[in-house]
């Protein structure tokens, strides 16, 4: 079984769990009905973001797993060649990396940066931030998170 299809048959537990109708909880995290059955039945492409409001609501936890030889990256940078595929790469590096610099779990940190705006920055500016390095990113992070609390 396939990581997508482990999280969204944990995702369907879940929500059946709730007693939730799949239009009521597509409704509550603001996606359709298609996208929450695509996700649940571990077919289709949805964003990260998606995916962490789906488990956000539900109360489910979110882990991502890093790579660990550049073999790997190559290897599934070929798998998921699309250009959101490459951005919500993108974002869940910005996350995790800028989540290690602040000593802060990812799921604390992706809610911080989504609720000041920052994940839907990072997003719309994704042609011209992906080349930044990791401390370019970061500095852009903490200066825009500069006078809130972290």
């Amino acid at each position: 079984m396939g990581k997508k299809q482990e999280i969204g048959e944990k995702i369907k537990r879940r929500r059946l769990q709730l007693n939730l109708r799949m239009d009521d909880l597509a409704k509550e995290v603001g996606i359709t009905r298609s996208t929450l059955w695509s996700v649940e039945n571990g077919k289709g492409n949805y964003s990260i973001n998606t995916l962490i409001k789906l488990l956000s609501f539900l109360g489910l936890s979110f882990e991502v797993e890093t790579f660990e030889t550049d073999s790997d990256r190559r290897r599934a940078s070929r798998s998921n060649s699309s250009l959101d595929n490459e951005i919500n790469r993108f974002i869940v590096m910005c996350v995790e990396q800028y989540a290690s610099f602040i000593n802060k779990g990812s799921k604390e940190t992706y809610d911080l940066l989504e609720k000041e705006g920052i994940i839907k920055e990072l997003t719309d500016d994704y042609e011209d931030m992906h080349g930044m390095s990791t401390y370019s990113i970061n500095e852009y992070i903490g200066k825009r998170l500069s006078g809130t609390k972290q």
